[in-house]
């Protein structure tokens, strides 16, 4: 049975009639660079969460032509934003494709469950800055500290090397303050929201190949029968291993192709 979406916002077709006010957003990706330490190539992840989270009031558009218009899905799904997208029409079925599993989605928490708070000023600097934080799943929100947030940061056009104020500020923040950590995938991003005692993860593998078994380590008390996981084209995909660990549970989710939303109810 299809439960009904009260409020998600799901993707569409752009009609390609007019583009005047959408905001446009690269395709979502993973392409290498060198790597300045070493003469290996590091793994990116082009996402467009940071901007989504920058203005998550905005119209998008997003040309995904020959890239995956999964992830492009996954993405504005998971920040509940407005997104039309380009495709080709070989990509029309995995567009339905992805749009039924959407739906089979219910409505779960949306406020983000974030323990830092940033202040930036719309730079591209200071977006760099965003995107670091959302690749190396450190959770932020935007506003002034207050009694919820471990850790305010403030980017700016003038902030220099964002890089080692992200490294710095995932060091101060700590392991032990961080609400999820995942572990077995570098080119996977996590979102989280948290109302009450119910959570809602969303997990996006923007590699090409599927993430074999990725574990993950949330705070609360959890079990198989407290969780519930829709996974995009892999549905009998199973959640082991539990371990508590004091404040936190640690799991197995035994394979993520490209997209998958874990709800948690918390049974502390």
């Amino acid at each position: 049975m299809i439960l009904p979406l009260l409020f998600a916002v799901l993707p569409v077709l752009f009609d390609g009639k007019d583009a005047t006010g959408y905001t446009k957003v690269p395709p979502p990706g993973l392409r290498f660079r060198m790597n300045m330490a070493t003469a290996t190539r590091a793994p990116w992840i082009d996402s467009n969460i940071w901007r989504f989270r920058r203005n998550p009031k905005g119209n998008f558009l997003c040309d995904v032509k020959e890239k995956s218009v999964v992830v492009a899905m996954a993405e504005a799904f998971s920040q509940g934003v407005r997104l039309a997208v380009e495709t080709n029409l070989n990509q029309k079925r995995d567009f339905d494709t992805m749009t039924a599993f959407l739906q089979s989605i219910p409505d779960g928490p949306r406020k983000p469950w974030a323990n830092i708070t940033v202040t930036e000023d719309g730079s591209a600097l200071a977006g760099e800055a965003l995107l670091l934080l959302t690749r190396r799943n450190l959770f932020y929100r935007a506003g002034p500290r207050d009694a919820g947030s471990a850790l305010h940061l403030t980017f700016t056009s003038k902030s220099g090397n964002v890089y080692e104020q992200v490294l710095d500020a995932r060091d101060k923040l700590g392991d032990e303050k961080r609400p999820v950590r995942i572990f077995g995938s570098e080119q996977t991003i996590v979102d989280v929201a948290r109302e009450g005692n119910k959570v809602r993860l969303h997990f996006i593998n923007y590699g090409s190949r599927a993430v074999e078994t990725l574990r993950i380590r949330v705070e609360g008390k959890y079990n198989a029968r407290s969780i519930k996981a829709y996974v995009y084209n892999s549905p009998d995909t199973k959640l082991t291993e539990f371990e508590q660990d004091g404040a936190f549970t640690e799991f197995t989710l035994e394979g993520l192709p490209v997209y998958a939303v874990l709800d948690l109810t918390d049974q502390r």
